[in-house]
């Protein structure tokens, strides 16, 4: 063979061998494009698996906040009961003779015990709805006050 077709082959060869490199490089670029689609699609399983997992702890931990209110606000009315009670056993132990029940009671809310208990009551009865106690407002005051 001449010189001529010995380089004619040896480019026919190298022509060949490129594009068997390149018929394996576009086998591979499908591969890692199936690859890159299949892990494009357990990403978005992924986002979407701790979205629901966010939302169910959400859900667990209003679930807990209302659970605890709830107790709260049981209670707080227990406690406003107690005092109702308390305040009625106070105003029987310094009700006068022939004094009537209502005039006692409130001679029982001038006393040091009686203004304690009434301001359990209202507390317990604010908590109950949700509203402001007496602690809320003393601690606004002393935030103001620095």
């Amino acid at each position: 063979m001449s010189k001529e077709g010995q380089r004619y082959a040896a480019e026919l060869k190298r022509l060949e061998d490129r594009k068997k490199e390149l018929e394996d490089a576009l086998g591979r670029l499908a591969r890692d494009e199936a690859d890159a689609e299949e892990v494009m699609e357990l990403a978005t399983l992924v986002e979407q698996l701790e979205h629901h997992v966010e939302t169910a702890r959400a859900a667990a931990d209003m679930e807990k906040t209302m659970t605890k209110t709830k107790d709260v606000r049981k209670a707080a009315a227990l406690n406003r009961q107690a005092a109702e009670a308390e305040l009625d056993r106070l105003a029987k132990q310094i009700k006068r003779p022939g004094e009537i029940f209502e005039k006692a009671y409130s001679r029982a809310l001038d006393t040091d015990m009686g203004r304690a208990l009434m301001r359990s009551h209202d507390d317990a009865a604010a908590l109950e709805v949700g509203g402001i106690t007496s602690m809320d407002i003393d601690e606004a005051c002393k935030n103001l006050a620095r």
